[in-house]
Formats: C-alpha cells, sequence, structure tokens
C-alpha cells in the first residue's frame, strides 16, 4: 500500500513514516513548502534522525504552503501571496508563501492509495475533489480553525482580509468533515471544537517520536559535550526544553490566555524554592531558548538568584535533544491549566527515553484510563506549581525513583505507542469501511494486526 503523509510539523508524519516502512508499507513523506522553516526550522527530518540518507529516497519536497493560500483559489490566491511577500519583506513574519493551481496540488497528492495530512490539507483539497484518509491535528483547537493563534489573527484582520479568513475557516471545517477519519488524542478543547463541527474522532494518539533512532555513543557535538561535563558534576540534572510560553502579551483576554499558557513560569519558581529548601542538591538545569517567552523567562531566573543554577541552551534539533535526555535526570514538560489536556512532543520525547517527566495532568482519578482505554504513564503529575515543588523535593531524597518512575515510563510508551501504535494507524487504513461511530477503543488499543 502506498501511503502519502503530508506535511512535518512536529516531525510527526517522519516518524510515522518511518514506522509505516519499518512495517512494511510503502509509506512517504510529503512536505509542505514551509515546513522546518522559520520559527519552526528544527522539524526538518534531518533534525531528527542521525541517519538521514536511509530515509531520502521516500521524502518528496512539494509546492503547497501549508498556509491559507493553499486553500484559495486565483484570484484570491494572489492576492494573500502578495501580501505574504510584503509582510515577509517588512519583517511582519518569517517567511512568505506562493499562491498554488489546482494541477500542482494534483501532481503532489494523486497516486496514493492513502493519505494522511494535519495542517491546511482539509481545506486545500476540496480544491480538487480530494478527500483525506486520515486527518490529525496538530493544534490545540485544530489548526485553522479555532487554534488561538488563527482566531487572534482573524480578530485583528481587516475587514476583507477577516472574510477570507472566515471562508478558509469554512473549508477547513467541510474538508476535515470529508476525511475518512479523524484521530484525535487531546480530549479537552480540541474534542470539543471537532465535536463542535459534527465530527466524531477516534481518540488515538500520535506516534511522533521514533524509537528506532540509534544515538551516538559519544556527545556528537561540542554543546552536548558540554552539557554533558556539567551533568556529571551535578546530583540531578533536569531539561526544560519545552516552548517557553507564560507571559501575555496583551492580544489575549485572560479566559483565551488560560488556553494558551504553558505555565513555564511554575517551574522557574518551584525549582528556586526547591535550591533554597536543599541547598546541597548540586542541581542543574538546562533550559532550551525556545519560545516567546525566553527574555521574559531569563529576566525571572535572575529576579530568583537562581543563575548560578541554570544553564541556557540554543534551540536544538530533536536528534541532539534525544541525545542529552538519554543523560539527564528527569524532564520538565508543559503546564496548562486545563481539565483534560494531555502532551506534546516533549512529554512524548521523555517518555521513550524512559525519563520521569513533570507534566501538567488535570484528569480526575481513574478518567484518563476510561477515555483513553489505557492507563496513564508514569510520571510526575502535576495540576498546580506547589506540586511541582513536592516532587523535586521527593526525589531528590529517594533517588531510586528517578530509575523506577523512568523504567515504567518506557516500558508504558513501547507498550502503548511507538510501533505498537503505527499498528493501530495502519490497521484503520487497512479496514476502511470500520464504523468508527461504533468503534470499541478498548479493542483498538490492545487488538489490532500485526
Amino acid at each position: 500500500m502506498k501511503i502519502g503523509l503530508i506535511g512535518n510539523m512536529n516531525n510527526n508524519n517522519f516518524a510515522l513514516m518511518r514506522y509505516f516502512r519499518d512495517l512494511g508499507e510503502d509509506a512517504h513523506l510529503l512536505l509542505y513548502t514551509n515546513d522546518g522553516q522559520g520559527t519552526l526550522n528544527h522539524f526538518k527530518p534531518e533534525s531528527d534522525t542521525w541517519e538521514i540518507e536511509k530515509w531520502l529516497p521516500y521524502i518528496h519536497q512539494t509546492e503547497i504552503p501549508n498556509a491559507p493560500v493553499a486553500a484559495l483559489d486565483f484570484p484570491l490566491s494572489w492576492l494573500m501571496g502578495y501580501r505574504s511577500v510584503i509582510r515577509a519583506k517588512i519583517g511582519l513574519q518569517d517567511t512568505f508563501v506562493r499562491p498554488v493551481s489546482k494541477g500542482q496540488i494534483c501532481h503532489a497528492y494523486k497516486g496514493y492509495d492513502c493519505l494522511i495530512a494535519s495542517g491546511i490539507t482539509p481545506a486545500t483539497l476540496m480544491r480538487t475533489n480530494m478527500k483525506l484518509d486520515i486527518f490529525y491535528p496538530y493544534a490545540n483547537n485544530v489548526e485553522f480553525l479555532n487554534a488561538g493563534e488563527f482566531v487572534r489573527r482573524l480578530s485583528v484582520a481587516k475587514k476583507l482580509t477577516k472574510r477570507v479568513l472566515k471562508w478558509i475557516q469554512i473549508k477547513q471545517k467541510e474538508g476535515i468533515r470529508q476525511a475518512s477519519k479523524t484521530l484525535n488524542f487531546e480530549q479537552g478543547m480540541t474534542q470539543n471544537t471537532l465535536k463542535n463541527i459534527g465530527v466524531n474522532p477516534i481518540i488515538l494518539a500520535i506516534p511522533m517520536v521514533y524509537s528506532g533512532n540509534k544515538l551516538p555513543y559519544e556527545p556528537p557535538n561540542d554543546r552536548l559535550t558540554n552539557a554533558y561535563r556539567m551533568i556529571s558534576t551535578s546530583s540531578i540534572s533536569i531539561l526544560h526544553h519545552a516552548r517557553l510560553l507564560w507571559k501575555n502579551n496583551g492580544k489575549f483576554s485572560d479566559e483565551d490566555w488560560r488556553f494558551e499558557s504553558k505555565n513555564s513560569d511554575w517551574f522557574i519558581r518551584a525549582f528556586s524554592k526547591f535550591i533554597s529548601l536543599r541547598p546541597n542538591a548540586h542541581p542543574r538545569l538546562f533550559i532550551a531558548e525556545y519560545g516567546p517567552d525566553v527574555e521574559a523567562t531569563k529576566e525571572l531566573v535572575s529576579e530568583l538568584a537562581i543563575t548560578d543554577y541554570v544553564t541556557w541552551l540554543p534551540k536544538m534539533q530533536r536528534r541532539e535533544l534525544m541525545w542529552l535526555l538519554s543523560r539527564v535526570s528527569i524532564v520538565v514538560g508543559e503546564f496548562y491549566d486545563v481539565p483534560k489536556m494531555t502532551w506534546g512532543g516533549t512529554g512524548w520525547e521523555a517518555l521513550a527515553s524512559g525519563k520521569p517527566l513533570l507534566q501538567g495532568f488535570n484528569f480526575k482519578d481513574g478518567e484518563f484510563e476510561e477515555i483513553f482505554g489505557y492507563p496513564s504513564p508514569p510520571m510526575l503529575s502535576v495540576r498546580r506549581e506547589k506540586d511541582i515543588l513536592k516532587h523535586l523535593l521527593e526525589i531528590t531524597d529517594h533517588p531510586e525513583k528517578i530509575e523506577e518512575i523512568g523504567k515504567g515510563a518506557r516500558e508504558w510508551f513501547n507498550h502503548y505507542n511507538g510501533i505498537g501504535l503505527a499498528k493501530q494507524w495502519l490497521n484503520l487504513l487497512i479496514k476502511p469501511d470500520i464504523d468508527v461511530t461504533q468503534l470499541d477503543i478498548q479493542t483498538l488499543n490492545t487488538s489490532v494486526e500485526a
């Protein structure tokens, strides 16, 4: 079966392509023109593997961007494309995107038995009467529909642009409805958005971290060598590589900001208290310079007088992060203050690496297993800022828990994610007539064909 995987946000489809090929399927990654560009330049296939030559024959660059212009016909497409060029030239956006014709869309996406995508593809395919076999959202609240940045852009747009963006919302909605299946793991606002447009998604995670990567034994570059020296001299090493996002820039209401903020400052404040309570612990906190609130976080670190305990890392490729993850003690995720919000790439990377994950986890007792059909992973669950300090103290006082929780996390990942999860996705393609409204999620999660 020839499978086309469209787009590579978070390197999701590159991971899925490799799993599918490991399972014997003819899977290909079809890149958007703006994949791995601008602030997302670390989301490139070559950033996610030390063996890129092995996979290059199955990676194809298309002429289709992951942007509203891809959903538009002439003349609107040309007007939006020209606007994009102007905005890029005056610094209002990182890159510009060009309009595409129906012929270019057909050339890029025809010839595959199955198409899987996230991003703008549902709306794009509406132009050619094609549809997806599987759509899955990568953004909370669904990209180009109700995702925070798109909604904010819509709210400040001028009259004509606003009409175009609203039309794109309509096309994205129709395209998602037409997809044979929609998969979704985030059971808060994303699930609500999909159900509000009449889509009943299958509750299934994305196998977004490829566990078959081979890591170099020695540090592969100078910055990792320096980081490893610091890890070797600390009693507990902590990696925070999630996007720093906690300070409202005034573009969001308080209620909207609650759904956007990762509350990254919770950990910084808790870490400061931890240092004062365990002055002899010799911790080392590594923070990646990633996200809009890097400078605000540096100011907070300075204000709390914990600079000597913090090492700032440049934004890294995932293959570098996975090497670093294999050496640190624990990993910091995100702390959304929203019910039933699950974790993203940072969390999956930690679980795949067999490391204790400090992660926001706002589920009632037993609720996660009731929704997903399997237990939640072993991790350091956080509902409020004070939970972070409690976990840091416990891990320090009982260091054997680091290995215990990490081992359980890796076993959980191998059983419920990774190639086992890829088999479940493949099963949905092999059985296209399955009635998803009657699907027994427990059966799908545990009894799939190899």
